[in-house]
């Protein structure tokens, strides 16, 4: 599959140890939510969009998985805050 004609949703399946296993395409991109906040919205399937931010106070906080698609974005120069949701970098 190229980059092109990849999208949010695709699925393939492989075989993973002795049973079944998914690769599933998702889109990842930030905003900025009040001043210090940043939220990552994960969309795939049409039923499928959910969101992880940084705000230590959120039901949608998690900071390894915050930090993880952040690195993502960081690494496909998707993130436009700077060093802004680093701090879930640290233990």
């Amino acid at each position: 599959m190229t980059r092109d004609n990849m999208k949010p949703g695709d699925v393939r399946t492989f075989q993973k140890g002795g049973g079944e296993a998914v690769v599933l395409a998702i889109g990842l991109w930030a905003r900025r939510e009040g001043k210090n906040r940043i939220r990552i919205d994960i969309t795939g399937t049409k039923k499928f969009h959910t969101t992880v931010t940084n705000d230590t106070e959120s039901k949608r906080y998690h900071r390894t998985l915050f930090r993880d698609l952040r690195r993502v974005l960081v690494a496909n120069s998707c993130w436009a805050f700077g060093d802004e949701g680093s701090e879930t970098e640290r233990d």
